[in-house]
């Protein structure tokens, strides 16, 4: 992979973090499908490690911790029916729906919150 190509793949993924990771997470805790992933984890990790050297290269300390912060991310990426499975049995779950229901108005209202 060259580093435009990880530049791209970082970015994206990035963006990726900003505005749909938080909402995966709160749906399905910490088990998401890795079909939800923009790249494959494998991709994903190459390019940040690509970036990360790139940065570390240049002196760039800080922008290495911030590749290495939402590298972690990627742990709570799993295999599709392993995640599907743990969402059934939270689905299921009377007291976790109790709790994450109130959630879901307050992503819409943080999200109207942003809107310049």
């Amino acid at each position: 992979m060259t580093l435009n190509e990880a530049e791209k793949i970082v970015q994206i993924w990035g963006k990726f973090v900003e505005y749909v990771s938080g909402k995966l997470t709160f749906i399905f805790g910490a088990q998401i499908p890795e079909s939800f992933l923009p790249y494959p984890k494998d991709t994903l990790l190459e390019a940040l490690n690509i970036i990360a050297e790139y940065q570390h290269k240049a002196g760039n300390h800080q922008a290495v911790r911030h590749l290495q912060a939402i590298s972690a991310h990627l742990i709570a990426y799993v295999d599709d029916e392993e995640a599907l499975l743990q969402a059934a049995k939270n689905f299921n779950n009377p007291n976790w729906r109790k709790a994450l229901l109130p959630g879901f108005k307050q992503f819409q209202e943080n999200w109207i919150a942003t809107i310049p």
